[in-house]
């Protein structure tokens, strides 16, 4: 009794020295942390219970009351067992905006000593976004007393819109007391005039994204468990929130850093055996991090649709955690791709690669950063993105390079279950051809038997006839995608050609014009005899450019797998010295070709056409800041290979870039346009065609890049 005594004379004397609850900011201020900066009502919620966090509670309700209606009395009430406020933290802290309460002091009190999230204050805003009337039911342990705080958004509006009200402080908050039990600690916030209905589809996505909260790789010791209750909807009584989706991935993968070494790993797929490991770079600029990667293949995605009745809103991407607790909520579920936040840019550049790309409905990511290591990764003010910074940007090109890994499982897997099914088929038919023979040998040992046979027979030889034609539609199919993908390819080339492309038809066509002119405006005069007769082989060589340049173009739509006899020397000649020509003219780039021997190889003449372009437009990038430009090709026959050097002068390959830049999506030419995808095709082509391609040492050293490339060829007889 004395302890409750002594606690209320603390409060009288608290409330003597103020006796009134103001908030001590202006209006404009309010609506812009309230209305505007929280943008959303999943994220209103996310900062409400991360408050919780920070206050040391083990246990959070988010409860819907009546809120499917348009009810009068429907309420969302979050409650948590956590330290509670007092009288002076409300007026102090919880009523001012920007206290450096949690800037002074970082971490929770023991023994939580959790890293406070909710540092920048205002998520005790998000209140305004759910409802117009607020109701704070508060105490601290040990405390006789629950403290109630009533705030009424809507008399702030009316104040301000009839008084011409321009500050908080004008405005008292009604507060009052409850007895409670000494051991009861908490806090209650009690939101009336609900703003937008809630149904159970709403409810529904709300508990995903709490599943998202807390890392379930991040050992919270004490624990922090949040519930969903609705009295309206049975699947929501106390419902905890917690992730099993995980359960249901093909394939995992994990990276972590080596503090002591100042290393930090990054993942690798082998194509021979199928199997991801892990190899060590140096740490990054965004600092060091880890990262768990669940994958989910078609087989895992039916499962996990079953148990999930095709609801597959779980699996959505890579999702960024501080110290346990998720620093963005991403922002409400969106349904329509076109209005889903995506953050880190992966379903953004799915377009470059529609064959094998990793969507955000096809893994789960859990990235773990730290206050401490990643310091340069910052929330930005309306928590549903990070400051953009260089050190955001390299994290975004990291974990998309990270996802490109698991594109090569996709790709392999691919392969691997095209292979079972032709040799499934094949099998098939080898089975049903013996049956055949069985049936015969039967035949001729016991004639008798014939009529009885023969209706097996005849089924064998559908069966068998339905197997030709599924081997011959297989193949087919697998032709046809093949073709599809090699059109794709092509297509990623012709977008660097287009602009060149454009480039000549119009020099072609302005000088054309210019000739045309003359002949319109002189012929035919004799004393430019001389004139006409250049001016007309000049007329045709333009005009033969320009039938080049355009059957080039056309060229791609016919893109296949043919193989066939052609001139290497002859391709490269009429790439660089005719297709290419006004390109290189314009960027004064000297062209050389040294391929002593007419090498005739018999291989797929697009796709040699597509390396080549390629290397040309890698080149001219790389040449940008150089004097002197220099292109060279060099070929030459080497045992059953034909070697091809292909070779600038330009900036050159960073030591420990040589095989990254083969990689898609990777490029170090972005600001010249560069997009990380031809010498991916260069790469894609060459091994299509049996050969090889590898970074060798310059011939233009100590600058300058140089490309071997190693194929199979056929000797012409010419």
């Amino acid at each position: 009794m004395q302890e409750a005594s002594n606690n209320i004379s603390t409060i009288q004397s608290e409330e003597s020295s103020n006796s009134s609850l103001r908030w001590r900011f202006d209006v404009n201020t309010f609506r812009l942390l309230g209305r505007e900066l929280i943008t959303d009502r999943i994220t209103a919620v996310f900062e409400l219970v991360k408050n919780c966090y920070d206050a040391n509670s083990t246990k959070v309700t988010v409860e819907f009351c009546d809120v499917s209606s348009n009810l009068p009395d429907r309420k969302i009430i979050i409650r948590d067992n956590g330290i509670g406020m007092s009288f002076t933290d409300i007026r102090d802290k919880w009523m001012v905006v920007g206290t450096k309460s949690k800037r002074g002091t970082l971490f929770s009190d023991p023994p939580f000593n959790r890293r406070f999230v909710g540092e920048k204050g205002i998520g005790r805003f998000a209140v305004d976004k759910l409802g117009e009337k607020l109701v704070i039911k508060t105490k601290q342990k040990g405390e006789s007393q629950w403290l109630i705080v009533k705030i009424n958004w809507d008399e702030y509006d009316k104040k301000a819109k009839d008084e011409q009200l321009t500050l908080f402080t004008e405005i008292d908050n009604e507060f009052s007391y409850e007895p409670a039990q000494p051991d009861e600690q908490g806090t209650i916030l009690e939101i009336s005039l609900v703003s937008e209905i809630w149904t159970e589809m709403d409810i529904e996505r709300l508990y995903k994204e709490l599943t998202k909260i807390v890392s379930p790789f991040y050992p919270l010791n004490p624990p922090f468990e949040v519930f969903v209750n609705s009295n309206e909807h049975k699947t929501y009584r106390n419902k905890l929130v917690k992730t099993d989706t995980i359960k249901y991935a093909s394939h995992q993968a994990s990276i972590d850093f080596d503090p002591t070494k100042n290393k930090q790993e990054i993942l690798k797929f082998d194509d021979k055996t199928g199997r991801l490991y892990t190899e060590w770079t140096e740490i990054k600029s965004f600092g060091p991090i880890k990262l768990k990667l669940f994958y989910f293949n078609p087989g895992a995605k039916r499962r996990y649709s079953s148990a999930y009745k095709k609801d597959d809103t779980r699996i959505d991407g890579v999702k960024i955690y501080r110290n346990g607790i998720i620093t963005t909520p991403f922002a409400e579920f969106e349904s329509h791709p076109d209005k889903k936040r995506d953050i880190l840019g992966i379903d953004k550049r799915l377009w470059r690669d529609i064959f094998y790309r990793i969507s955000t409905r096809e893994v789960i990511g859990v990235l773990d950063i730290s206050y401490e290591l990643n310091r340069k990764i910052v929330d930005s003010t309306n928590r549903q993105d990070f400051v953009d910074n260089q050190e955001y940007r390299d994290l975004k090109s990291f974990v998309i390079e990270q996802l490109d890994v698991l594109s090569e499982i996709k790709k392999y897997e691919n392969e691997i279950e095209r292979l079972k099914s032709s040799r499934a088929l094949e099998k098939a038919g080898q089975d049903i051809k013996l049956f055949k023979k069985e049936i015969e040998d039967i035949e001729h040992s016991k004639p008798e038997l014939r009529n009885y046979l023969k209706p097996l027979k005849e089924r064998a030889a559908e069966v068998a006839i339905s197997i030709s034609k599924g081997v011959r539609d297989q193949k087919k199919f697998q032709q046809e995608a093949t073709r599809r993908e090699n059109i794709y390819l092509s297509l990623m080339s012709l977008q660097e050609y287009a602009s060149h492309i454009s480039h000549a038809v119009r020099t072609s066509l302005s000088s054309i014009k210019d000739i045309a002119e003359f002949f319109k405006n002189n012929f035919p005069d004799a004393k430019y005899e001389g004139l006409f007769k250049e001016y007309s082989v000049m007329i045709y060589d333009e005009m033969e450019r320009l039938s080049k340049v355009i059957d080039f173009m056309l060229s791609y739509a016919a893109s296949n797998t043919d193989f066939e006899d052609f001139s290497v020397k002859q391709l490269i000649e009429d790439v660089l010295l005719v297709r290419y020509k006004t390109v290189l003219e314009k960027e004064r780039i000297r062209p050389i070709i040294d391929i002593k021997d007419d090498v005739v190889i018999n291989s797929n003449k697009k796709f040699f056409e597509d390396i080549i372009q390629n290397l040309v437009s890698n080149s001219v990038k790389a040449l940008q800041e150089q004097a002197d430009k220099i292109i060279k090709c060099t070929g030459y026959v080497e045992d059953d290979y034909f070697m091809f050097l292909f070779s600038d002068n330009g900036r050159g390959i960073a030591d420990g870039d040589e095989q990254r830049i083969f990689e898609i999506y990777y490029t170090t030419t972005a600001e010249q346009g560069g997009a990380g995808l031809g010498l991916f095709i260069v790469r894609t082509r060459i091994e299509a065609l049996k050969g090889t391609v590898e970074v060798a040492e310059s011939e233009f050293k100590p600058k300058g890049a140089t490309f071997k490339i190693t194929l199979p060829f056929k000797k012409s007889d010419k």
